[in-house]
Parts: structure tokens; sequence; C-alpha cells
């Protein structure tokens, strides 16, 4: 019997190893990775917003050599960044709230407005310095370079722009995933605890002894976190990330950044508390020798009375 509970009870230090790194997984995907509010907080502190508007400015450079209109009107008019940072936050709360919510559709948010009234002005007036009506067909013109304006500030906002992979089985599947998890995530510190307390029950008459499966288990799970964090950090990862274009890399850079360091903070937590629990069992331990040898020490005193 008694080597059935050790058999138990390496088993159950095991498996809370396991659900120490699953518990900082969960956390982390629940409350950072799937978050909107921390995704559009870390942008803000970022500079992503002023590199945003440099590419803006380049590209509606651009726009103004195929269109004719000066980049001043195409600038003016969208170079608020208050406006862009609702659009990029909404257009990021729309992505991730289809990732977790089954019920939810995804449509990128664009504002058309912006553009109308300044594009639709100077079309106008330079039609009417020309001697040129404005017809049909300038109209469907001056709409089409408002909706290219409008393309482009959109692409610029959104972060995920995920009309690209909605349509693939896999993206479909992975979106199940997380949902999965996020929809049975108690049963992850649920199991901790059963697992805690079976190592507690196992260890009923001597209660410190827990602590040393319970710490071992703490520390070996943290491991697993602490070790990929510290060598992301140290060998620079986050910062060596390159997709395109500058806002973007910048955007995942102070993402893949933050993530690795709450995922380093969440393991040194629990790595403390792994060792608090072992050096709680070792004073314990030591208390109770030295209260042992107190007491054989005074009964072999008392029977030389």
């Amino acid at each position: 019997m008694r080597n059935i509970k050790k058999i138990g009870r390496v088993i159950l230090s095991f498996l809370l190893m396991f659900v120490v790194v699953a518990l900082i997984g969960v956390i982390f995907m629940k409350q950072i990775l799937l978050s909107a509010s921390d995704l559009n907080q870390q942008l803000d502190d970022s500079p992503y917003y002023t590199q945003v508007e440099e590419s803006l400015s380049a590209t509606f450079k651009t726009l103004s050599l195929e269109t004719s209109i000066p980049e001043a009107i195409f600038v003016e008019a969208a170079m608020d960044q208050y406006g862009l940072q609702q659009l990029a936050r909404a257009n990021n709360d729309q992505a991730l709230n289809y990732l977790i919510d089954p019920d939810a559709l995804y449509a990128a948010t664009t504002d058309r407005s912006m553009f109308e009234e300044p594009v639709t002005a100077y079309v106008q007036s330079y039609a009417a310095e020309n001697n040129q009506p404005f017809d049909e067909g300038l109209q469907a013109q001056t709409a089409t370079i408002i909706d290219e304006a409008t393309a482009i500030v959109g692409s610029h906002t959104m972060l995920f722009n995920l009309d690209n992979v909605i349509a693939f089985p896999q993206f479909q599947t992975v979106r199940k995933m997380l949902q999965t998890v996020l929809a049975y995530f108690y049963l992850v510190p649920l199991a901790f605890f059963l697992i805690a307390g079976a190592l507690v029950w196992l260890n009923r008459k001597l209660l410190h002894r827990s602590l040393i499966w319970i710490g071992s288990g703490l520390v070996s799970g943290s491991a697993f976190v602490i070790i990929p964090a510290i060598v992301a950090l140290v060998l620079k990862i986050p910062q060596r990330i390159t997709v395109s274009a500058d806002y973007i890399n910048t955007a995942l850079r102070t993402l893949a950044l933050h993530y690795t360091t709450f995922l380093l903070g969440s393991g040194a937590l629990v790595f403390v508390l792994g060792i608090a629990c072992l050096v709680g069992y070792s004073l314990i331990s030591k208390a109770k020798r030295a209260a042992y040898r107190r007491d054989r020490a005074y009964a072999a005193e008392m029977e030389q009375y």
C-alpha cells in the first residue's frame, strides 16, 4: 500500500507539472492573447500609429500622382490620429471577437465619409474652373477615387485582415479549438486544485510532505515556460520579426515582446511559489526533527531519574 501511495504521488506531481503549463497557457490566451483591450493598449504605447501615418502619407503621394488630386486633400482628410486609432481599435475588436464568439460575423470597419466631402469638393471645383460638367462619368470617377482612398486607410487600420482566411476550413478549425478552450477554461484550474488536493490527501498523516510534491510540480512546470521565454529575450527574437511594412513590423514586435515578457513573468511567479513550497517543507521538516530530538533528549533525561 505504501508503494502504491509513492507511485501515486509521483504520477500526480508529474501531472501537476503539465497542468501548470496549461494553466499559464489558458490564462495567457484568455487575458492577453485574445484580449482586444490589451492589444489596443500595446499599440497605443508603441510608435505604431506614427508609422501608420508615415506609410499613409507615402501611399497618398502615389494616389495623388495617379489621380492628379493634390496629396494634401487626402492627407488632411485622413491624418486624424484619433480617428485612425478609433478605426484600428474597431477592426481589432471585430477580429478578436470573431475568433472567440461562435455567433459573431466579421466585417472590417471603414470610414468612407472622411474622403467624400473634400475629394468631391475638389473635383467639382476643378471641373468648374475648366468648364467641365460634373456629370455621371466624372461622379463615377470621383467615387472610384474615394473608394481607393478609403481602402488605403482600411488596409492601414486593419492589423488582422481575416477576409483572406475566413473561407479556409483549417482556419475555422483553429477558431473552433480556441472557442472550445475558452468555453472550458475553468477545467484547467479545477484540475490543478484537484491534483493538489489529492497530493495533500495522500500525505494526510504528514501534511507538510505534500509541499515537496506540489512545489516540485510548480518548479518543473514553470521551467517549461521560463526557459523558452528567456531564450527568446536573450536572442532578441521578438525584435527580429520582419513581415512587410514598418508599421506592421512594429506592431508584431511590440506584441511579441509583450507576450514573451508576460509568459516570463507568469513562469517566474509560479517558480517562486514552487520554491516557497520547497523551502516551507524544508523549514517544517527541520523544526519537526529538532522537536523530535528535544523530545528524545527529554525522555532520556527523565529515564535517568
